[in-house]
């Protein structure tokens, strides 16, 4: 469990990438119940109990009250957590698939050296950053893949791996999981081949590693599936697909500019307000499986999180992490606000990015001053839309998402 002071707040961060953030107006209930009183009924203490928060906290409440104390002093980044929750690794830029809006291959692609990705694991977890993500190209094909993950285990990380499916068999798999893998990302478009090959390779493989997952009994399971005006009709197939395989989460994840920095396959006409129909209704029809939306599609989340009472799609978290939440790390060695922001920037430590980083003051500075048509839509103050979108197509890091199908 990682638990860690931010600016009048505690955050806690399991094994399994929970998050809670606790803020100052509550820690005299938390103290009541560090010291022996027991947790009221309210949703927040509930959700504290369930989600196992509430009894390590009482085990560790040293640690709590300390991370408290702290909370007071904290001086984050504006609009930023005071360290990343999240940093993603690129492993590598080689791939064996062919996917068609990709620019991977297989053989003149390079991997990200392993000494500098042992640096800057120490380094995350020295700043209490919890969720690693190991990502590629194709994860599998790095050649120090299992290395890495043990070193986030002994490190007290929690180590995603996202993978195609190639190279994925029962003995890759036990590798994985005797690694101390904490969660398997299966990347799945579509429920068949048909509508699966319109934008990504290896359908059966995908299909297979899902398989070999269920019955080697891993409970951490997920499928990236990602938004695409081809695949919308199909997501009620993959959400019963994923619940009949085992799978514990399925993340709508948003559609990023392709390798030629085309968005000719977006969702458009009302396709991102119908898919938040259709989540809102599998969540029902299938209890067991949490249809997560990935914070770069903002606008998606913005609809979700509509209430009779205002919107709950707000702070940090509530779209483009890229510098508030997150960072990353290429296949270079060097540091950019996350794997689709090509700003890379060569510093020695991953606090003195957070903290220096002149592209990353520029990214959390965008919301003073939207351009239309975000600076007019009703769900512009609960909404901030992937940066790298124009920042491939115009070369602008600025908060105006004219492909945003939520305001034609």
């Amino acid at each position: 469990m990682i638990c860690r002071a931010e600016q009048r707040a505690v955050m806690l961060i399991s094994p399994d990438a929970q998050m809670a953030l606790i803020p100052s107006e509550r820690y005299g209930l938390i103290e009541d119940m560090l010291s022996g009183g027991q947790a009221d009924s309210g949703a927040f203490s509930v959700d504290l109990e369930k989600a196992g928060f509430l009894a390590w906290m009482r085990e560790n409440a040293d640690t709590v009250r300390t991370a408290m104390e702290r909370s007071e002093t904290v001086q984050p980044p504006e609009n930023a957590y005071a360290a990343p929750v999240l940093l993603n690794l690129e492993l590598t830029t080689r791939c064996p698939l062919n996917c068609p809006q990709c620019y991977c291959d297989l053989h003149r692609g390079k991997d990200l050296p392993l000494d500098r990705a042992t640096e800057v694991l120490r380094q995350a977890a020295q700043l209490g950053t919890s969720n690693i993500n190991l990502s590629g190209g194709e994860t599998m094909v790095y050649p120090h893949l299992y290395e890495l993950l043990a070193q986030c285990s002994s490190l007290g990380l929690c180590a995603a791996v996202a993978l195609s499916g190639w190279g994925v068999d029962e003995s890759s798999l036990q590798k994985l999981i005797g690694s101390g893998v904490t969660e398997i990302y299966i990347s799945l478009n579509g429920s068949t081949e048909e509508v699966s090959r319109i934008t990504r390779d290896g359908h059966h493989l995908a299909i297979r590693a899902l398989e070999l997952l269920k019955e080697s009994g891993f409970k951490s399971t997920a499928v990236n599936w990602v938004a695409h005006r081809s695949n919308i009709h199909d997501f009620e197939n993959v959400a019963a697909l994923c619940s009949r395989l085992g799978v514990k989460r399925l993340v709508v994840m948003a559609f990023k500019p392709d390798s030629t920095h085309s968005l000719a396959s977006a969702p458009a006409d009302g396709q991102t307000l119908e898919l938040a129909g259709k989540i809102k209704q599998l969540q029902k029809q299938f209890p067991e499986l949490s249809i997560d939306t990935e914070s770069c599609y903002s606008p998606l989340r913005a609809l979700l999180g509509q209430k009779f009472f205002g919107n709950l799609n707000v702070g940090i978290s509530k779209g483009c992490g890229a510098g508030r939440d997150g960072a990353s790390l290429d296949v270079d060695g060097s540091f950019t606000p996350c794997r689709h922001l090509d700003y890379p920037e060569s510093f020695d430590s991953l606090r003195d990015y957070w903290y220096a980083s002149g592209t990353l003051q520029e990214l959390r500075a965008v919301e003073a001053a939207p351009e239309a048509p975000c600076a007019g839509c009703k769900y512009g103050p609960y909404c901030l839309s992937c940066l790298a979108v124009n920042a491939k197509l115009h070369g602008a890091v600025v908060k105006a998402n004219k492909y945003c199908d939520l305001w034609h």
